[in-house]
């Protein structure tokens, strides 16, 4: 029996009320601005324990990152790779930028140091509660900045930039009265000419200056990280071909399992 303060919808389920899908439609705002903060400044390990379903939790197994890299499944592997695998790599790069300059010690408080700089912008934001309020669905357009030191080009040292284009399509679950990541899927456009920075002027970057970058410190830790191959990898734009509206566009349900996954 209907209550006074419980809506149904046209199949009789109850269904949350304007008021808190608006609320809603916030607070995953909210979460997936904190990824944008939190990577930033290489904050990985917080933002897992922040901001991502828990991995002993319900959706736990079922969490996913896919990018052009592969698909990993289950938070035990996500942390591995967003976490322990990025943490590793900091912790090389704060050694050999320590062992150049002196100055700076090799202690946790210096953590970050040497890794660079990546500013994500959240925009065109479209939101989907379900309506059992328990998922919901959310997609951006996200241009940004990534900034890399330690470049070296042509026997010179500087700093590498470019610009991110990309796309992110994120599920969320409900767990514990917060929103949590739950799926993430990123689209990546391929970037306008890099440039780099050398005591504070632009200055010409080769191809083989990126790819030493690029190559960066190899990590044990993403040994151990179970990566499936994306049948289905995101095509960058291209000139030659027609764009596709990707990633699909999130579209009203009422519970999860009549909706599709990102």
């Amino acid at each position: 029996m209907k209550t006074d303060n419980e809506s149904l919808d046209s199949s009789g389920m109850p269904v949350i009320s304007a008021g808190e899908r608006a609320l809603a439609v916030i607070e995953v705002q909210n979460t997936f601005s904190k990824h944008c903060y939190y990577h930033a400044c290489s904050r990985h390990v917080d933002e897992l324990s922040d901001i991502w379903v828990k991995e002993d939790g319900h959706y736990g197994p079922t969490a996913k990152w896919t990018s052009k890299m592969g698909i990993i499944e289950g938070m035990d592997q996500i942390r591995k790779f967003y976490g322990d695998h990025l943490t590793e790599h900091l912790k090389n790069l704060l050694a050999s930028t320590s062992r150049i300059m002196p100055e700076i010690k090799n202690i946790p408080e210096n953590l970050g140091v040497g890794f660079g700089y990546e500013m994500n912008f959240l925009t065109t934001p479209i939101i989907e509660i379900a309506g059992d309020g328990k998922t919901a669905k959310g997609i951006w357009y996200s241009p940004g900045v990534n900034i890399v030191g330690s470049v070296r080009d042509g026997g010179k040292t500087g700093m590498k930039g470019e610009w991110r284009m990309t796309k992110y399509a994120v599920d969320f679950a409900k767990e514990d009265g917060k929103w949590k990541i739950w799926h993430i899927k990123i689209f990546l456009d391929n970037p306008p000419p890099s440039w780099i920075y050398e005591n504070g002027k632009p200055v010409s970057m080769t191809a083989e200056a990126v790819r030493e970058t690029e190559e960066g410190h190899p990590s044990s830790a993403i040994k151990d990280i179970s990566i499936r191959v994306n049948e289905d990898p995101y095509k960058p734009y291209s000139p030659t071909q027609a764009q596709k509206l990707e990633p699909r566009l999130p579209e009203p349900y009422y519970t999860f399992s009549e909706t599709f996954s990102y």
